[in-house]
């Protein structure tokens, strides 16, 4: 009514017979979005698909997620594949709008040459899906990047296998809400821990070293974290040991684990047998202070427990991680077998 009042005519809808060689490519894109959204997923794939042609990393990315996930259009995960890598291959002249496109087609590349794609000539490749995951993780910050590249490195795919860069990068990534990479950041804690325990994995055999770990572990809650913690100070060695300190926590693990698990157990009763009436005091009032300031995780537990007990007696101050140079990427079309993230 307004449009009338003012004397101008009503545009008429905008149609897939209307996409020329002159239209502007984001407003296909633009109108490729409504359609999608409205539901009608055939005309937007067409009309992506024109703006992608066009070079419109957003319109690429979008049609690729559509093929990964076979959304409207038949699944196909090469050709999804072939996108992401044009999402990449275009950004290099783009003003940094598309960041959010590239940053995610890396992570998705990233999963192709971890994967392979069946049938095809995409074959796993974790060298270069390490390099995907860490371009993404070092220059966008991408969580998602970050907990695969941790994991990559936890595993010691793609590359050496190194727990130290894996706590950082799912630290980073736990830090952002990932909740999968919090539970890594635990078991990489953990692990860490034992072998500074035992002087395994090329680390030094010091108690204050895996107590610096294993506080990592009970610092994002979990009761594992804190019951090798407690047991480490309790211990000690011959230039570190805190008693109460580790006795506290062997009775707030196994507060919080309900006195089910058998080896957190058996450590605390150890402890408890050891320790003198003035240090089982002060650590009982101090656990009892920690149960009441922290209700939520008395309530749920916190992260679980594993049943394997520590065989013997976290982190250090984390330098940031490393930034990883970009890789060249081809401005030519990308093709079945284009590998983009490459240094």
């Amino acid at each position: 009514m307004v449009v009338t009042a003012c004397g101008i005519a009503p545009v008429a809808a905008f149609e897939i017979k209307d996409l020329t060689p002159e239209t502007p490519p984001a407003q296909a894109f633009t109108w490729g979005l409504d359609q999608y959204n409205s539901g009608d997923k055939a005309t937007a794939a067409e009309a992506l698909d024109f703006a992608a042609q066009k070079g419109i990393p957003g319109a690429q990315w979008k049609l690729a997620r559509m093929y990964a996930d076979g959304d409207g259009v038949t699944h196909d995960d090469l050709k999804a594949f072939q996108l992401f890598g044009e999402v990449i291959a275009n950004s290099s002249d783009d003003d940094g709008t598309s960041a959010p496109y590239v940053s995610n087609a890396y992570v998705r590349l990233g999963t192709y040459y971890r994967d392979g794609i069946p049938n095809t000539k995409v074959k796993p490749d974790f060298s270069r899906a390490r390099q995907a995951f860490a371009y993404a993780a070092s220059f966008f910050g991408n969580p998602d990047a970050q907990l695969n590249l941790a994991r990559m490195l936890y595993n010691g795919e793609g590359g050496d296998k190194d727990l130290v860069q894996a706590a950082k990068w799912a630290k980073l990534s736990t830090d952002k809400g990932n909740g999968d990479a919090k539970a890594l950041v635990i078991q990489i804690c953990l692990d860490l821990a034992q072998a500074h325990i035992d002087g395994s994995d090329n680390t030094t055999q010091s108690a204050r070293e895996a107590a610096r770990w294993a506080q990592e572990a009970a610092d994002y809650g979990s009761i594992d974290g804190e019951a090798l913690l407690g047991h480490i100070l309790f211990e000690g060695d011959g230039s570190f040991r805190r008693p109460v300190d580790g006795l506290m926590y062997l009775t707030i693990a196994l507060m919080r684990s309900g006195g089910n698990v058998r080896w957190i157990a058996d450590m605390h009763e150890e402890a408890l047998s050891a320790a003198t009436e003035d240090d089982w005091n002060a650590a009982k009032l101090r656990a009892d202070q920690w149960a009441k300031t922290n209700p939520s995780l008395m309530a749920n537990g916190g992260a679980g427990s594993v049943n394997a007990k520590p065989t013997g007696t976290t982190a250090t101050a984390s330098a940031a991680p490393m930034a990883i140079a970009p890789p060249p990427v081809t401005e030519t079309a990308i093709t079945t077998v284009t590998t983009v993230p490459t240094n």
